[in-house]
């Protein structure tokens, strides 16, 4: 980080509530001061309730005083005035007085206070549903003529939230540069633990692997190449040998003196042939570490660790995991918080969307559009981060039904359907003629479709179509998403599927994502043991195969169907594009 960037980040980190408050109070001054003709009593009264939490705030200071429950309390429902002052202004809350409910949990997740957020939303959200219906039955107040008539009131509004946005997001810049330069730090640890002159696998509580260093590979070369997430357990040659690895792990766990647990479980050789492994075990605070001293019929004698060396490693594999933890945790944490505000924001602006109590003037009509898609859009990114944490984590788990894979392809592709249609593109669901009979998890399959049909209408221009289509071949399950868009050349085809990687084509398109989509459609077919594929060229579209062996009754095989009808499709579908396109220029 910069270190201006850096200055201004600490800054806004130390003193964003003071900052924030303060605003509020100026910026309600300032529409007082602005109003073209003299203020009322009630006027007067009005600016001075919704005042209120901004000196509030500064009285209270900052946010060693605001960690106190009872100051928390006072300034989440001191944050609920300004939307009582704007329904009073307005003489109902059903109206665009209702945005005024959305500063308080805006302002408090401005000024860091992100524990406090919920607690404002919850308030604001009662206030609201209690001011409405006081409204359904007839004005408030007589209201205030020269207060909405101001134009600095809608003015100072969006200036409001733009502060607050701009200061949010300085705060999480500089938690993000934090945690990476911490991550940076942990490193050098994270190399020692990998490349430690001793085979070594770090284990969770529940005994799956979370790390191992390199010299483990050539200790049981019969094991999966990628032991991670894998229950040590499953390393065993066989059932004897599982039932010895949990009764050392069981000793390590309940040893009082904390010492460590030897015991001996025979593995499998690159030959398939029965190879006995010295191990020795370590409880710890997050789960176990283990030592593996080399095959008997390999190595006559085992080293020894010494006693600051294994101390050494030890600290070592604490740090590396340490970081992966804190990486996962604060990436959780992060997405919970702005979960929280946004769906309030999605709601009310959802209300004002719909017109539910009302027309509205045109230009707060499409300011709260604006808040709506952009809400809708960032809780979708949210959502990416949150289940590739999860996957990471191995804490996402599949929840298996018997269902028609047709009906969830059907309705992936009309929930994409007005995106498409938007952007001029012609999408086409061909979900086949048979029964789909499948047993899978029908969220991740669901994701999985929304993902790639996301990406296929997003680097599709106008006139261009995309294709959706869904086969049995054999006892697989074969998902199919073409597009005629802008591709991906060569060079970048294998780096595809790396969280947060993004092409160049993606980096230029004026919709940014996370660079998650591909990755969670990856990590969702491994998770069913299915596999993904991709065909691109620059100019030519790119198809994306998902196949998955879910099918509940295996039929005949298909031969190469899937890229031949996609491209046919296309070009049908590219068709009716042009004729789309020919309808809106004719239109116009």
């Amino acid at each position: 980080m910069r270190p201006a960037i850096a200055s201004v980040a600490r800054f806004m980190d130390q003193q964003a509530p003071r900052l924030i408050h303060g605003g509020w109070l100026g910026l309600v001054a300032l529409i007082g001061l602005g109003a073209q003709t003299p203020l009322a009593q009630s006027d007067l009264a009005l600016l001075s309730v919704a005042a209120a939490p901004g000196l509030l705030g500064l009285m209270l200071g900052g946010k060693r005083k605001a960690r106190l429950d009872s100051v928390r309390f006072i300034l989440a429902l001191a944050w609920t005035l300004p939307g009582f002052a704007a329904a009073l202004a307005v003489g109902s809350a059903l109206s665009p007085a209702a945005l005024a409910f959305l500063i308080g949990p805006a302002a408090l997740s401005a000024s860091g206070l992100h524990k406090d957020v919920r607690l404002s939303a919850t308030m604001n959200t009662l206030a609201f549903i209690m001011v409405g219906l006081a409204s359904l039955w007839g004005p408030l107040a007589s209201g205030s003529q020269v207060l909405t008539a101001s134009p600095l009131t809608g003015l100072v509004l969006a200036v409001f939230f733009a502060i607050c946005g701009f200061a949010a997001r300085v705060q999480l810049v500089g938690q993000l540069e934090r945690t990476q330069t911490k991550l940076e730090a942990l490193e050098p640890a994270a190399q020692g633990f990998e490349n430690a002159p001793a085979a070594l696998l770090a284990l969770d509580r529940t005994g799956r692997i979370a790390a191992v260093s390199q010299r483990m590979r050539g200790y049981a070369p019969g094991a999966p190449r990628d032991l991670g997430g894998l229950c040590v357990k499953g390393l065993a040659f066989d059932d004897a040998g599982r039932a010895q690895i949990d009764a050392g792990l069981q000793t390590a766990l309940h040893d009082a003196q904390g010492l460590e647990s030897a015991f001996t479980f025979p593995v499998r050789s690159a030959r398939g042939a029965r190879h006995e492994l010295d191990a020795h075990a370590l409880a710890t605070d997050t789960g176990f570490v283990i030592r593996l001293d080399p095959p008997r019929a390999e190595v006559a004698e085992a080293d020894t660790l010494s006693t600051q060396e294994s101390a050494r490693l030890k600290a070592e594999r604490d740090a590396a995991l340490a970081a992966s933890r804190s990486k996962s945790e604060f990436l959780a944490a992060v997405s919970h918080e702005l979960r929280t505000p946004l769906n309030a924001i999605i709601g009310f602006s959802d209300i004002i969307k719909q017109r539910l109590f009302g027309p509205l003037p045109a230009r707060y009509a499409e300011y709260g559009d604006l808040i709506h898609e952009s809400g809708e859009h960032l809780l979708e990114l949210i959502g990416d981060v949150l289940d590739m944490s999860k996957i990471e984590a191995d804490k996402y788990e599949l929840s298996p039904e018997e269902f028609d894979a047709r009906d969830v392809v059907s309705i992936c592709a009309k929930m994409i359907g007005p995106r498409a249609k938007d952007r001029g593109i012609a999408l086409y669901c061909e979900p086949g003629d048979s029964d789909l009979a499948v047993n899978a998890d029908r969220k991740a399959m669901r994701q999985i479709l929304l993902n790639l049909l996301s990406n296929a209408v997003k680097f599709t221009p106008e006139g261009g179509a995309v294709v959706v289509m869904a086969r049995q071949d054999g006892a697989d399950l074969v998902l199919a998403v073409g597009d005629s868009g802008v591709g991906i050349a060569a060079d970048e085809l294998d780096e595809l599927g790396t969280p947060y990687h993004q092409t160049r084509s993606g980096k230029e398109t004026s919709e940014r994502g996370t660079g998650l989509g591909l990755s969670l459609v990856q990590a969702l077919a491994d998770m069913q043991n299915g596999e993904v594929r991709l065909q691109s060229a620059p100019g030519q579209g790119t198809t994306v195969t998902v196949r998955l062996p879910v099918m509940g009754q295996a039929k005949g095989e298909v031969t190469d169907f899937v890229p031949l009808e996609v491209h046919q499709r296309i070009a049908a579908a590219q068709q009716a594009g042009e004729v789309i396109i020919q309808a809106k220029d004719g239109a116009a």
